[in-house]
């Protein structure tokens, strides 16, 4: 199984390029592994850097981890993650919360938004500092 750099999901998504699309389609049809520092980097591309719609940039991602030869690590969190990005939250700091989640009690932070970001089926406790 091939690791999938953000470019490669980038240009499957925007279709920018037709060579690199074209390779793009040919990966994705056989077993991937997504990284979750991709899954970061991939959201950021494209709602910071490209300035594209949250509901745009959820529906690309959410397009992305439902493609069947799709592998990564918690495809159940990466789904609450978008739905968490896609009502409003920062995509970053939910998946923060979903890769501490099972390996730390609470996730600790001076950022008082990220509760209600997260909401109340938040992954893990968060406990915020003053």
């Amino acid at each position: 199984m091939k690791a999938l750099d953000t470019n490669i999901l980038a240009r499957l998504i925007l279709a920018d390029d037709d060579a690199q699309y074209a390779s793009a389609i040919a990966l994705i049809g056989q077993p991937v592994w997504v990284p979750t520092t991709v899954w970061i980097e991939l959201g950021w591309v494209l709602s910071k850097r490209l300035r594209l719609d949250r509901a745009v940039v959820s529906d690309a991602l959410r397009t992305i981890l439902l493609i069947e030869t799709v592998h990564t690590a918690d495809r159940d969190g990466i789904g609450w993650a978008i739905e968490r990005y896609r009502a409003g939250a920062d995509w970053a700091d939910m998946i923060h919360l979903i890769t501490a989640r099972g390996v730390a009690e609470t996730f600790v932070t001076f950022d008082r938004g990220i509760v209600a970001q997260a909401g109340p089926d938040t992954p893990i406790a968060i406990e915020t500092l003053s």
